[in-house]
Order: C-alpha cells, then sequence, then structure tokens
C-alpha cells in the first residue's frame, strides 16, 4: 500500500512518517509511506492509496481531494492526537481502515 501524508511544507509530517514507517516494520508490512506539502500531492510518481492530511492543514482537504480527483486514492484527516503525539502505530492503523485493509 501507498500512503502520502501532506502538511503545509511537508516536513513535520515526514517525523510521522518515520513514526509510522517503524510501525510498519514491527508489523512486517512493506508499505509504500512518504510526506509532501499540501500543493505537491498531484505531482507524485505514482498515485497513493491513502492520502492523510495533516491537522494543521485541514482546511486544504478540499483540495487535495480535488488532487486527487479521478484517481482511487482515499483522503482523509489524521487524527490530531495521533499527530501530535507522534502515534506511528494507530495513524497506520487509520490509514488501513481508509484503505480498507
Amino acid at each position: 500500500m501507498r500512503i502520502l501524508l501532506c502538511c503545509s511544507m511537508g516536513m513535520s509530517t515526514s517525523i510521522v512518517v518515520a513514526a509510522m514507517k517503524r510501525a510498519a516494520a514491527e508489523q512486517g508490512k512493506d508499505y509504500q509511506i512518504s510526506a509532501t506539502d499540501v500543493n505537491s500531492v498531484d505531482e507524485e510518481d505514482e498515485v497513493p492509496d491513502v492520502v492523510l492530511v495533516g491537522p494543521q492543514v485541514a482546511h486544504a482537504l478540499k483540495q487535495v481531494q480535488e488532487q486527487v480527483s479521478g484517481t482511487d486514492a482515499k483522503v482523509a484527516i489524521m487524527n490530531k492526537t495521533d499527530y501530535g503525539n507522534v502515534d506511528g502505530a494507530a495513524i497506520l492503523k487509520f490509514a488501513e481502515e481508509i484503505a480498507g485493509v
């Protein structure tokens, strides 16, 4: 599964990406997890299965949805508590629920 996280500059989310990668590895899951900024979602080489929007840019949800329209990508806003706590396992589980895995 390919999971893309997005925030205002793609920087703060990179910390969450690292936590999610650790959680996925601990669970034996080989997922592609990366981060970008909300304006660059449609510039990704591969269409993600799930796009998770950082809570600090929840206002950009519609913009992100428009960038992936016409694809099968699912878009949702990350839980602000999980994001703030950098709870990679919880955010990974959320992404799987969104994807139906």
